[in-house]
């Protein structure tokens, strides 16, 4: 299994971002035109006999994946008599290494990056067909480098499909309408937050008030910090209570935010259901900005017609990056859900031929656009709602798996920010309490 070490390896890390977005922005395939789509499909040769018969089954932790069935369609036609099927396994990360260990073992699995640092998922991986293998002819180039998670053998157990980042949901008619510009560093998002304030909306910036939550804040300075200081992330990654001091100017900010009006606790404690109560509170029309992550706004195209008051006044809204510093943001570069083949699967071929289907640039971002998750391709604008981050220059690009933060550490961020924005510990008593939280 793959160790939680830093790579200090950013000018190759912008090298191969590059390489990436050219070879992408050469293809046919990453334009949205009708024409080129078809281009796109046109490019697809199948391998296999188009007249095999055999099903292949897909195994994952959604309630439902109607994005996936829709390539599955997509799929059939040129492979028509081959059956196609997705299953949700529930409690699926406790289930899922024995899973592959059944006469009902999936073809093609969910995996995810922090599952390579636990034994007790290493069937996840055992299982696993590398899909970097050049004879399989999986086009992985046209994923960003960064979303790619390897072994310590340089295998590619799983392919990206979706990728996630923090950021604030903007209202973009309220920054017209008050003459104020999308922040793009700190000192303007607390000028733009004061403006608000002045002009009497309810809270220049809603989120749900829980511990959780305070990761879409908090993890840019993390990350960025941590990638830059090897010993930082080793005594931070232990727990060492003396790590504490790391959090403290990224405390520093949201004590800062909370004092100058940033947030209205008030407000933000109305949200009972935080996930659907932010999306429709949003939709009132009357919130600038909200804090969330690309999962929370992958869910507003469907909300949109619940809300009464969004669809009597629709407004124009997209995610942007959400920066603490003045240099500007970086993007943390997080894979949200990969796939891995079933390398001991009775469909083996057709599960890869699968595989080589799905992983194009027109497919990646039709799955990603359909489940309005931000596309692992270099087309970070193909989906308008997340277009803002396709400005973020290369060299600010975080793979937050690179990095190798535990779940612990990110953990303990949260909590004292949480502790700190909500007045339950002064920033001193929010850093000695390092290595001691829990959500």
């Amino acid at each position: 299994m793959r160790k939680s070490v830093v790579r200090h390896l950013l000018i190759l890390s912008i090298a191969l971002v590059s390489i990436a977005l050219v070879a992408c922005a050469a293809s046919p395939e990453s334009s949205g035109t009708s024409s080129e789509q078809a281009s796109s499909q046109a490019s697809f040769t199948p391998s296999l006999d188009t007249a095999t018969k055999c099903s292949l089954s897909v195994a994952g932790g959604y309630d439902n994946f109607e994005a996936l069935e829709a390539e599955f369609d997509k799929f059939n036609e040129y492979y028509p008599d081959v059956e196609l099927s997705y299953t949700k396994l529930d409690d699926y990360n406790n289930i899922v290494s024995t899973t592959l260990s059944t006469d009902d073992a999936p073809d093609i699995y969910f995996a995810f990056d922090f599952m390579q640092d636990g034994d007790q998922y290493n069937a996840v991986f055992e299982h696993a067909e590398d899909l970097s293998d050049p004879a399989l002819g999986i086009n992985l180039s046209c994923v960003r480098p960064s979303l790619l998670c390897k072994d310590e053998a340089g295998a590619c157990p799983m392919a990206p499909i979706f990728a996630s980042v923090s950021g604030i949901l903007v209202n973009e008619d309220l920054f017209e309408k008050e003459g104020v510009s999308i922040p793009m560093t700190y000192d303007e998002l607390l000028a733009a937050c004061d403006t608000f304030n002045k002009a009497g909306y309810p809270t220049p910036i809603l989120c749900y008030n829980e511990a959780s939550a305070y990761g879409n804040l908090v993890g840019e300075l993390m990350y960025s910090d941590a990638a830059k200081d090897p010993k930082m992330l080793e005594k931070l990654n232990a727990l060492d209570p003396s790590a504490g001091e790391y959090m403290r100017p990224v405390l520093e900010k949201v004590s800062d935010m909370t004092k100058q009006g940033c947030f209205n606790l008030d407000v933000c404690n109305e949200l009972e259901d935080g996930y659907n109560a932010l999306i429709l509170r949003f939709f009132e029309g009357d919130i600038p900005m909200a804090l969330c992550s690309a999962d929370t706004a992958s869910g507003t195209a469907k909300r949109e017609s619940q809300s009464e008051a969004f669809t009597a006044h629709p407004f124009t809204y997209s995610l942007h990056p959400l920066t603490l510093t003045n240099e500007g943001p970086y993007l943390l570069d997080k894979p949200s859900v990969q796939l891995a083949v079933n390398k001991d699967g009775e469909n083996l071929d057709m599960a890869n031929e699968f595989m080589r289907f799905l992983v194009s640039p027109q497919e990646l971002n039709d799955i990603a656009r359909a489940k309005r998750l931000i596309t692992v391709t270099p087309d970070l604008a193909y989906d308008g709602v997340y277009a803002p981050f396709s400005t973020i220059d290369p060299s600010r690009i975080i793979s937050t798996h690179e990095v190798g933060l535990s779940d612990d550490v990110t953990i303990q961020y949260r909590v004292a920010a949480y502790q700190v924005a909500n007045g339950k510990a002064s920033i001193d008593e929010a850093v000695a309490g390092f290595g001691t939280y829990a959500l």
